[in-house]
């Protein structure tokens, strides 16, 4: 599992788009259970690549300003990988990159590896089997189980605009900050009616 950052652990530190970030010394973990996992549920047939895995797989950390939680490089190019991929063929080297601000959410980090595993077993893209492997290993966390989601959230509604609703049902007008649409009216409580986003002259 992730390494936790300590100061002593900490090689770099900075702010990104996802937060205060230390990144650690040491490199991220593939939990050995995980890959085994792989191996066994996933066909050569479906993902090639899942026989050299263990051979072949780094995993490295982001850098602190890159707004991705991970990515899979292949040593070759888009057309030799699915040359490779074709002919059943050992990928070269593969270097997983993960985001250091998972280091201190283990449900999203684990979703995380797990959705760039599967890429470097040989589903290179992100198909719809992609997206059915990794929800079925690993699902991605709920909102409440995820400290990294609570926070990017809380960020989101912080930097938004607090805009004013009216409700069709009541009139009743009201100011909130919201991501979506509201679907209730804090006065009448219906649910059916419409609401309108107040725009005042000079507005944007």
């Amino acid at each position: 599992l992730p390494p936790q950052g300590t100061m002593a652990d900490v090689s770099k530190r900075g702010s990104g788009l996802l937060g205060e970030v230390e990144i650690p010394k040491s490199p991220p973990q593939i939990p050995f259970e995980i890959v085994e996992q792989i191996e066994k549920e996933l066909s050569p047939q479906e993902a090639p690549f899942v026989r050299h895995m263990r051979k072949c797989i780094t995993v490295e950390w982001l850098d602190v300003e890159d707004s991705r939680l991970g990515i899979t490089k292949f040593s070759g190019d888009h057309n030799e990988m699915y040359r490779l991929r074709r002919l059943k063929l050992p990928p070269g080297d593969i270097t997983i990159r993960l985001h250091p601000c998972l280091v201190n959410d283990k449900a999203l980090f684990l979703h995380t590896l797990v959705h760039e595993l599967i890429h470097a077993a040989g589903l290179i893209e992100h198909s719809k089997a992609h997206e059915e492997w990794v929800n079925s290993i690993a699902p991605a966390p709920s909102l409440t189980d995820s400290p990294l989601l609570q926070s990017l959230r809380a960020k989101v509604i912080g930097e938004a605009e607090q805009d004013e609703w009216l409700c069709s049902n009541c009139g009743f007008s009201f100011e909130r900050k919201t991501i979506r649409k509201p679907k209730r009216c804090p006065k009448c409580a219906r649910v059916l009616g419409l609401f309108f986003r107040i725009i005042h002259v000079g507005e944007a």
